[in-house]
């Protein structure tokens, strides 16, 4: 039986993971680039080093037999290792390697949508601002929006373009384009296979997004759509995440056209920051589940407790003081919300520190909570600098 689990990449999902790993008897490897990453406080065993460094790849691997990643930032040359290592049955990656090969670059993973005959915008794949503004326009329209094809994430990597008037608007580098789509909203749908073929898929969650960042502000569950809508999301998701045969847990985000058609915006081969409200509003965390499937568990049968809303910490100036150095969570005196510290030792502008879920007998009133939660951890920032 596996009983060694590697975690390649220390954030805090891979913080999560490895906790949820620990809770089940497992030994959890991490490696990480950075010393002050939060996994590497809870992992078993800790490699600190290049990813793509043979030396510390092998070492790494040495120590696990299943491999899992919190990113899928991962470096082609470690891929291209991994899936040999794989083939050779020193290890098992899930999801397979080839998986995070595909879905890391916009590129690739948009075409292989459009292959399978999953509904998702048009695009062009562009190198850079070369490419012909009117070919652009004749195809996607006056508004676009262009994403460099790897390592964007929260809002990086993303530009809006509203009213495209030069090419040279365009960043220079390896990206895709799509039409700017208006008015739409956008839901998230966690997602686990185990190898079996066997799915437990979490409730549709609605996403708000801050305008200036690009990046997710509100996460809620449920998501604010028709039970219909959210069944056809599920089955969408389910069918995306069955025909690349994924194991573990999967996040596909969705666009919803005024018009209430779906589009998939993208996909991620693992745990996913519209995932954080799992640890509270319902019976198992994203975390346990992808661990189950990952380690040839049995998954359990997922069940939606209690509306829920989560509020993404993010670093400023202000709040430097006030993040501990450890990761831990901390219930609100008089409020029925938890704040998840990840023990970040550094920031800069807009680095997720923590989480905040909210739970109430509806949405609307676990977005006040988390709201007001979030205020009150202000005023206690204030409180010790005064």
């Amino acid at each position: 039986m596996n009983a060694r689990l590697g975690i390649i990449g220390g954030g805090q999902l891979g913080l999560y993971l490895c906790e949820a790993a620990q809770s089940l008897g497992f030994e959890v490897s991490v490696i990480s680039e950075t010393e002050d990453a939060p996994a590497l406080q809870r992992a078993d065993k800790s490699f600190l080093g290049e990813i793509d460094s043979i030396e510390t790849l092998d070492q790494f691997l040495e120590s696990s037999d299943v491999i899992i990643f919190d990113k899928e930032a991962i470096p082609d040359h470690a891929l291209t290792y991994l899936i040999e290592a794989e083939k050779q049955k020193r290890i098992a990656v899930r999801p397979h390697a080839s998986i995070i090969s595909m879905l890391k670059d916009k590129a690739q993973q948009k075409t292989w949508l459009c292959q399978q005959d999953l509904p998702t915008l048009p695009f062009h794949i562009v190198s850079g601002n070369t490419i012909s503004l009117s070919t652009l326009k004749e195809a996607l329209g006056q508004s676009l929006v262009q994403k460099v094809r790897c390592g964007g994430y929260d809002g990086r990597g993303v530009q809006i373009l509203k009213d495209v008037q030069s090419a040279h608007q365009l960043w220079d580098v390896p990206s895709i384009v799509e039409p700017y789509l208006p008015n739409c909203s956008e839901i998230s749908i966690i997602t686990a296979r185990a190898e079996s073929g066997e799915i437990q898929t979490y409730p549709p969650v609605s996403m708000e997004f801050d305008p200036q960042l690009n990046a997710v502000s509100v996460v809620s569950m449920p998501a604010a759509i028709s039970r219909h809508l959210g069944q056809e999301a599920i089955e969408l998701a389910e069918r995306a995440v069955t025909q690349m045969d994924g194991i573990g847990i999967f996040a596909i985000e969705m666009f919803i056209t005024p018009g209430g058609k779906l589009l998939i915006n993208e996909i991620s081969p693992r745990v996913h920051n519209s995932g954080h409200l799992t640890q509270d509003a319902c019976n198992v965390s994203q975390f346990e589940q992808h661990v189950r499937a990952a380690m040839g568990l049995p998954l359990v049968t997922v069940r939606y407790k209690t509306p829920a809303a989560m509020l993404n910490i993010l670093y400023t100036d202000a709040i430097r003081d006030s993040c501990p150095d450890k990761p831990g969570t901390e219930k609100l005196p008089g409020l029925d919300a938890t704040v998840y510290w990840y023990g970040k030792l550094t920031g800069n502008i807009g680095r997720k520190m923590g989480h905040i879920n909210a739970v109430a007998p509806t949405v609307e009133e676990a977005v006040g909570l988390a709201d007001r939660a979030l205020v009150k951890l202000a005023r206690q920032v204030q409180e010790k600098v005064i």
